[in-house]
């Protein structure tokens, strides 16, 4: 075989959910405050439903979290965010949460893949991609799915592989030996 493709583990989703929540709780916190705080009548009902409407979601993706998939539910918040800073005309937080949502649709997308070949290795991870001859590489192993790249230049990269991924490891570590040289 003259190719080999694997599918990478993603490892980014803890951060990003951990950043959305932050921001949810910053939009309540803000949502919160406008209804105390603001003398428009529009912005006031604006804020009160938009807070009823992220307590309520909330309290039914606790509940029923088997039932939905969180990045779904992100998605749907943050595309709820993006209408009340709309409506509140305040362009800025509403060109952030936009942006927001193309990046992790962007992202969340692409699936992290290294593929190798004779010609050398190219890794994908979701924005960027970056290709290695196999004259920068002084060795390649994959073992209990982990895939091991060591270059010459002292970097390491290491993986995880996609459980599903029925890659034979024997047959692909000797593949890389053979281009090794």
């Amino acid at each position: 075989m003259n190719e080999f493709v694997f599918t990478l583990k993603d490892t980014t989703k803890k951060a990003f959910n951990t950043f959305f929540w932050f921001l949810y709780c910053v939009h309540l916190l803000i949502a919160a405050l406008m209804i105390g705080n603001t003398e428009n009548p529009l912005q006031k009902k604006t804020a009160i439903v938009s807070f009823a409407f992220w307590i309520i979601a909330t309290i039914l993706y606790y509940f029923f979290k088997h039932k939905f998939r969180l990045f779904r539910f992100q998605l749907a918040m943050f595309a709820a965010m993006l209408a009340f800073w709309l409506i509140q005309y305040a362009w800025l937080p509403a060109i952030f949460c936009a942006v927001i949502i193309v990046f992790v649709l962007r992202v969340f997308a692409i699936k992290s893949t290294a593929a190798f070949s004779t010609s050398g290795i190219l890794i994908i991870k979701s924005l960027f991609k970056k290709q290695y001859h196999w004259k920068e590489v002084d060795n390649v192993v994959l073992k209990d799915g982990l895939l091991s790249i060591d270059l010459k230049n002292n970097h390491l990269i290491q993986a995880e592989i996609d459980p599903e991924d029925t890659t034979n490891a024997a047959e692909f570590n000797n593949f890389c030996k053979a281009q090794l040289g």
